[in-house]
């Protein structure tokens, strides 16, 4: 939904650390793999040029971009994952969505029982899952947009009945997975929003396009905040930036003593 990596220059130029929730490129779909890799590679050299670290992890339209799957910051307290691994079908609205559930559960059943419910586990069902759809039916990856949803209203359904479970989907993962994190960070859905359930926030960052908004979540030294993302055009094209409006604050949640290694990402060509 970002159409060029020169989009995302004054995000990329403001921040010492850039993190990708997975989807950052629509490597899914074979007509689009081309110029995906393309700016994927361009924006890989802006971070360069400007010192910038790139953590990207892989989402559903991008499962084989890196094998990581997921952050813990803040010592513990911060959980950062796409948001897909959560349903069985990653996204049940999908055409191809029972080959998803198919190849999920077949990956599942082939793993130990010792480790089936681990996040290497699971992660792996998510990632296999996700090539199911690509590989059984070609280019039937391509993302759900506002008109295929209309014209198929049973997604619709699908699609309000995810926005409804995702927060408490994510709550009970992080419970199972990473019970410290106070803060669970996600995407996935297209649906931004902050959403307390219990003692833990659920931060979903949206997306560029369809239904938005798109959010910002800077992990600084005054702590956690959440701002909107603002398009705008400039002379040189579109430009993303940070709002100046702060959405919501977490001043607890700081960056501790971790270390992120990006060189497999910087290695990684597209």
């Amino acid at each position: 939904m970002v159409a060029t990596a020169d989009e995302l220059d004054e995000l990329v130029e403001s921040a010492s650390t850039l993190v990708i929730n997975g989807d950052v490129a629509e490597l899914h779909v074979e007509r689009w793999t081309t110029a995906a890799a393309r700016e994927l590679d361009r924006l890989r050299d802006r971070c360069r040029r400007t010192d910038t670290r790139l953590v990207l992890l892989a989402g559903n339209h991008d499962p084989e971009l890196t094998p990581r799957r997921h952050l813990i910051l803040a010592d513990g307290r911060m959980l950062i994952t796409h948001g897909d691994a959560v349903h069985e079908s990653l996204a049940p609205w999908s055409d191809a969505a029972e080959i998803i559930r198919a190849r999920h559960r077949a990956v599942l059943a082939g793993i130990p029982a010792a480790r089936r419910n681990s996040l290497d586990a699971i992660f792996e069902a998510a990632r296999e899952a996700a090539k199911a759809e690509c590989e059984a039916l070609g280019d039937l990856g391509a993302p759900t947009t506002p008109l295929s949803a209309v014209s198929k209203p049973w997604k619709i359904a699908l699609i309000g009945g995810f926005w409804l479970s995702h927060a408490r989907r994510m709550h009970r993962f992080a419970e199972a997975h990473a019970p410290s994190a106070s803060v669970v960070l996600v995407g996935h859905t297209h649906r931004a929003g902050v959403e307390r359930i219990g003692d833990r926030t659920i931060i979903n960052t949206g997306c560029f396009g369809v239904p938005g908004p798109a959010l910002g979540v800077v992990l600084g030294d005054d702590g956690l905040g959440v701002r909107r993302l603002i398009r705008r055009a400039t002379s040189s094209g579109v430009r993303w930036r940070l709002g100046d409006r702060l959405l919501h604050a977490d001043p607890t949640i700081r960056l501790g003593s971790e270390i992120l290694d990006v060189e497999d990402d910087l290695a990684l060509a597209g």
